[in-house]
């Protein structure tokens, strides 16, 4: 099986629920439960990729503090190979309260923190070099990384054979495509959510297909939207668009690290040399796993359970 290399951001995730809303200045409300998890899309994909049986590296950026005690702690419990994570005196590390609604929904208070200061020097050469597949995990988010740098480290991991792939997140400084624009044309393939695919391209939501072809235009190699509960779409170069939809069935409890774990499955499969149907098919399997928990990863069971709630539940996939 391929090595994957996980870079980018990674916050502790202090999660809320319910949360429908926030009591009034000088109220107390009780809420079900307060808990804290390992969270931000590099950390989430590293810990869904090592419980799928991936062997993965995680390179991020977290504080001298308690909560970077944690993330490293969490991810090695994890399984996740903590070699490439760097500490920094300077800033603490990134820190989300995630305001989880009765139906799922998520609202956040971010703190940047650590995950804002990570630059290609924190990076490794040789860890590159060890791994096959390199994913950008969380841009948008990696104020000192985004644009340049991250063009500069992935054109280098492709000159290196490696296969490079990138997510994003959503930009709280509202800049967008300036600060992917350099590196799309390094990416064997780009899987962004449709919101942010959107205000990437300017294309509005409810046209995933031309979103596909504008970043095809500024250089993806492959595409792939995902597009939340109607699934992903599939967007190989040379072939027809094809939209996996996902499994309708399962109640959602909470939709924290879903785009994360869809990442993850699919790259399993592509670390397991899967077409990209078949890929897209078990990140749709292990995004539902991920929403049937509270938690970016407590949901996602060993791949050979994946396996078998697809064979099970094959009649449930919409369309």
């Amino acid at each position: 099986m391929k090595k994957v290399l996980c870079i980018g951001s990674v916050t502790v995730d202090v999660m809320v629920l319910p949360c429908d809303s926030l009591p009034q200045p000088g109220e107390l409300r009780s809420v079900e439960s307060i808990s804290t998890h390992i969270g931000g899309c590099a950390a989430n994909a590293a810990g869904d990729l090592a419980k799928l049986g991936v062997p993965v590296t995680l390179s991020c950026k977290v504080g001298n503090d308690s909560f970077g005690d944690f993330v490293i702690s969490a991810s090695k419990e994890l399984g996740v190979d903590v070699s490439g994570i760097v500490r920094t005196d300077k800033v603490g590390t990134t820190v989300s309260v995630v305001c989880i609604r009765s139906g799922g929904e998520r609202s956040f208070l971010y703190n940047p923190g650590s995950a804002a200061t990570f630059v290609k020097e924190d990076i490794n050469e040789k860890i590159i070099e060890e791994n096959d597949i390199i994913f950008v995990a969380g841009a948008m988010l990696l104020t000192d990384f985004d644009g340049e740098d991250c063009a500069s480290v992935m054109k280098k991991a492709r000159q290196l054979g490696k296969y490079t792939i990138m997510d994003t997140a959503w930009d709280f400084q509202d800049i967008w495509l300036p600060k992917v624009a350099p590196v799309i044309p390094y990416l064997d393939l780009f899987m962004p959510s449709v919101e942010e695919a959107s205000k990437i391209t300017g294309i509005s939501v409810d046209q995933p297909e031309l979103i596909a072809d504008k970043l095809f235009e500024l250089g993806a190699k492959n595409v792939i939207i995902k597009i939340g509960k109607r699934g992903a779409l599939i967007c190989e170069a040379g072939k027809p668009k094809v939209i996996l939809p996902t499994y309708g069935s399962v109640s959602v409890v909470d939709t924290t690290g879903a785009g994360d774990s869809f990442c993850a499955g699919f790259i399993t499969g592509l670390a397991q040399d899967w077409n990209y149907i078949e890929s897209g098919k078990l990140g749709n399997a292990v995004g539902t796993h991920c929403i049937m928990a509270v938690g970016a990863t407590t949901g996602i069971k060993p791949l050979k359970e994946i396996l078998h709630f697809m064979e099970e539940h094959k009649a449930e996939v919409n369309g």
